[in-house]
């Protein structure tokens, strides 16, 4: 979402007008959920996607048709044998958020830099789109809202769409081996951002792992608070040792990131959780590793390894469960 925002505020800076397209409310066998997101713009290309398809053709010809009225407003379909079929809301499959971007519009351009800005410094907010007018940054979603997305009755009745303003879930990769390779290329295609550790100064290499956001060179023995992940972060290790990741769970398990996966046997997971409990770590703490990490995909290459674990992190996301609004420390600073 950040770069689609800072994309959209790059081509409205250069005077270029942009469509936007927003998919608001899903049931049925839309393809993409609440949040989805597509940047049209006349004769140029197109960024992000609302699940492809005759879908995506036809809501980026109407999002450029909406460009040329002006304002916002939703757009509902049936996906009934790929007809498109316009529905109202109470029967649709798909309700998308149409909104014309305009360039010129200074307090436009503004509030979708100070959202991409919150974005990348982690900060919780939502844009609330009307049907007329520039969006307006809220500190929260509306009240009784949920999800990533919706529509909401607007001032004057009308319905108006709000985005929550989501980071990528994060991943916290400790060791750089092989298969941290593999894991963190794929997790990085997956839409994961993706933080590597390791102490090795020839493993921890940023050309080693083109597609994470940051490699960093640590001791993994002691680590500051700051290469730990929070609550609504996820932590993979793939060190090179049991010493080592039992050294690295003594750190991590206070941290209670929402997802702690462990790459090794069964065997392997035994002999860490018996050295846990025997220092004093309650069984609510063992129960939260993950041991063996990953999808029992049946592979043994890195490459397939890392399919599998990728591939858990994807379904525990689209299940909801790495959602920062599920995350207990989350719900308590609120």
């Amino acid at each position: 979402m950040e770069e689609l925002l800072r994309e959209a505020v790059h081509r409205l800076a250069q005077g270029r007008s942009l469509a936007l397209a927003g998919v608001a409310e899903r049931t049925g066998s839309a393809p993409r959920g609440p949040g989805a997101l597509l940047l049209a713009e006349p004769g140029g290309p197109t960024l992000g996607t609302v699940g492809g398809g005759l879908l995506e053709a036809r809501v980026r010809e109407l999002a450029l048709e909406q460009l040329s009225r002006g304002g916002g407003g939703p757009v509902s379909f049936s996906m009934e044998h790929d007809g498109l079929i316009p529905r109202d809301r109470q029967s649709a499959d798909v309700t998308l958020w149409l909104q014309a971007l305009r360039a010129g519009d200074d307090v436009l351009l503004t509030a979708l830099e100070e959202a991409a800005d919150r974005l990348a410094t982690r900060a919780l907010g939502c844009l609330l789109w009307e049907s007329s007018g520039p969006p307006r940054l809220l500190a929260r979603r509306p009240e009784g809202a949920s999800g990533a997305a919706g529509l909401f009755p607007g001032p004057h009745g009308e319905p108006a769409f709000w985005l929550e303003l989501r980071r990528p879930c994060h991943v916290f990769l400790y060791g750089a081996g092989h298969v941290a390779v593999e894991t963190a290329s794929l997790l990085a295609r997956m839409g994961f951002a993706c933080t590597v550790l390791d102490d090795r100064p020839d493993f921890a290499r940023a050309e080693r792992f083109p597609g994470a956001e940051e490699v960093r060179c640590r001791d993994l023995e002691y680590l500051s608070p700051d290469d730990l992940p929070g609550p609504e972060d996820c932590a993979l290790l793939m060190s090179r040792s049991h010493s080592l990741d039992l050294i690295l769970l003594r750190a991590i398990l206070p941290a209670e990131p929402a997802f702690l996966g462990v790459l090794g046997s069964r065997k392997k997971g035994a002999f860490l959780r018996s050295a846990l409990a025997a220092e004093g770590f309650s069984q609510a703490d063992l129960d939260r590793i993950v041991l063996p990490v990953g999808l029992p995909l049946g592979g043994e290459t890195p490459a397939e390894i890392a399919l599998s674990v990728a591939a858990q992190l994807v379904q525990l996301r689209a299940s909801g469960a790495l959602s920062p609004t599920l995350s207990k420390k989350s719900e308590k600073n609120c």
